[in-house]
């Protein structure tokens, strides 16, 4: 499924039959930071690894603005937790 990125409202998403399914927001946490605080996947999707392709995305973004990320859901927490390859970008 395709990731879209509404950058104005700091949201990853992803949607079916033009319903958000999956939701990873941020909020930016001073210059050159961000900060996810929320992911949500609508629960019959759960389980599918959205959440994972909306935090494989936001990493992409993060690299590319040269950002770093801090982690502050509890899904991103554990993400980066598991996810070793990604300390360079952390908080």
């Amino acid at each position: 499924m395709e990731v879209f990125h509404n950058e104005n409202e700091k949201i990853f998403y992803i949607e079916k039959d033009g319903l958000v399914i999956a939701e990873l927001t941020y909020v930016y946490g001073g210059e050159g930071k961000i900060a996810i605080n929320h992911t949500y996947v609508e629960p019959e999707y759960r389980g599918s690894g959205l959440a994972k392709e909306l935090a494989l995305e936001c990493v992409k973004y993060v690299r590319d603005k040269k950002y770093k990320i801090i982690p502050v859901c509890s899904f991103a927490v554990t993400f980066f937790k598991r996810h070793k390859e990604y300390e360079d970008i952390l908080l």
